[in-house]
């Protein structure tokens, strides 16, 4: 299997070492907007420098791509990937809009290509087991659901939406993967540490479910957790007979060069999630642990979110 990378920014450093882990002849090159970054990132992790996105889709080796460039580019290079006869895993946020997504999942389908999301947080072998847990009915009835992340990131880098494109939809496709669609949402959101004050740096969605459970969801982009148990990025589940959590900080290592890159949880989550693409679903056809449908979903409910922060009420979710 032969995987190529368009895009060679700092989360594709995070899936090459993957790939190098699974394999030393998996990663077979890339391709960047920029031939001098390019050039870099290959020195470094081996390769081949595409000269050009044609070049890329053009070669037979490549079996799948990674697209991990900027969320506005990613339709166009995933659908052009899928059309090449690649299969892909395309990094959050999938699309600008729900739509694009639901048309990626047709083009896929006609072309019998998987086009997986990169959801790593689910892939992450605590997160399966308690999902499994769930599933199996070992809580009993599960009555509510906390996904919540701490961690102080730069001011300057504060615009409008980024906490909810970025930081949310991690959110958003986990409590997809534990309950399944919520039917309302409603959400409130501050600044309190960005520079752009029409820049949310805090946001709280509370999503409600047909038969009463609740989903809490807290992303913060100002400030750490630096108390003994930190919930710089926590998940808990409470069921009428059991109750569950993972909490990631478990293992720390080096410096974080920017946030969270001192966590081994979230390395080991793009290890999983590449794991999971090739061995899973290109070897054996398998689905992934979370869909284009998942995808699509998540972009609704963020979507329903900022109406939601607009009009400062309950929404009810249309996922038609």
């Amino acid at each position: 299997m032969k995987v190529a990378i368009i895009g060679l920014g700092r989360v594709a450093e995070l899936h090459v070492q993957a790939l190098r882990e699974l394999g030393s002849n998996i990663f077979i090159g890339g391709w960047s907007r920029s031939l001098n970054k390019a050039e870099e990132f290959c020195r470094r992790f081996g390769g081949n420098v595409y000269a050009t996105l044609e070049d890329l889709l053009s070669d037979q080796q490549i079996d799948a791509v990674l697209v991990a460039t900027s969320t506005a580019s990613h339709f166009e290079y995933a659908k052009r990937s899928l059309l090449a006869g690649k299969h892909v895993l395309l990094e959050k946020p999938l699309c600008e809009r729900a739509s694009q997504i639901r048309e990626l999942a047709e083009v896929a389908k006609a072309l019998n290509r998987t086009c997986m999301p990169s959801h790593n947080y689910v892939y992450a072998e605590n997160m399966r087991r308690l999902n499994a847990h769930i599933k199996n009915g070992c809580l009993g009835e599960v009555v509510n659901f906390w996904a919540i992340y701490n961690k102080r990131h730069d001011a300057s880098i504060g615009e409008p939406d980024l906490t909810m494109r970025e930081l949310m939809v991690h959110h958003a496709y986990c409590m997809l993967y534990f309950l399944g669609r919520p039917s309302h949402v409603y959400a409130t959101g501050t600044n309190v540490h960005f520079t752009n004050k029409d820049a949310h740096d805090q946001l709280m969605i509370t999503a409600e479910y047909p038969d009463g459970k609740i989903a809490n969801l807290w992303g913060s982009f100002s400030a750490d957790d630096r108390s003994r148990e930190p919930w710089s990025c926590y998940f808990k589940v409470l069921g009428m007979n059991g109750s569950g959590v993972v909490p990631w900080d478990v293992t720390k290592f080096g410096d974080a060069t920017i946030p969270f890159w001192d966590d081994a949880t979230y390395w080991d989550s793009f290890l999983q999630v590449q794991s999971y693409f090739l061995n899973s679903c290109l070897a054996n056809s398998e689905a992934p642990l979370s869909t284009l449908d998942d995808a699509y979903d998540a972009a609704v409910i963020l979507d329903a979110a900022r109406q939601s922060l607009q009009e400062k009420r309950r929404i009810e979710i249309n996922y038609s």
